[in-house]
């Protein structure tokens, strides 16, 4: 008899936002389902993830220490952090700067003010795409040179 197989751990979702209480909105429509928590700056979610590493990050680029795209950089470039994901909710409208956080690692970009339904349908389909891709994820060489359309 084989023993049951357990349930596998919640996604843990960490909101890296100086707005509190816009990122605080949105962890409130997964919070039923999955560990959130708010943070308002990279130093703090720095803080944040010695005690537990999210599956995700919803991250502002506007942060008061650091940019945010130089964060998501910063996770894809070190082994024990490339793995998580990242959403982009910021304030920011320059195209500059989305194709910057694409660059950096980004796997979505949402302009806010975002409604909440409109985030999760973003959140799961991220969420969704790694289990369709699994642990074949990262394993594709990009060319990093700029691309034209």
């Amino acid at each position: 008899m084989s023993s049951p197989v357990p349930d596998p751990p919640p996604l843990a979702v960490l909101f890296v936002d100086p707005d509190r209480a816009g990122a605080q909105l949105l962890a409130n429509t997964i919070r039923d389902r999955y560990a959130t928590a708010v943070v308002g700056s990279v130093r703090e979610a720095y803080d944040a993830m010695r005690f537990q590493t999210p599956t995700l990050i919803v991250c502002e680029l506007r942060l008061p220490d650091i940019n945010g795209a130089d964060f998501l950089a910063q996770l894809r470039a070190h082994p024990a952090t490339r793995h998580i994901l990242l959403i982009v909710v910021s304030s920011t409208r320059s195209l500059q700067d989305k194709v910057r956080a694409f660059q950096a690692g980004a796997d979505d970009f949402l302009v806010k003010p975002v409604e909440p339904a409109t985030f999760l349908a973003h959140f799961l389909s991220v969420i969704r795409f790694r289990q369709i891709v699994g642990p074949s994820y990262g394993s594709y060489r990009i060319d990093p040179s700029p691309h034209t359309p």
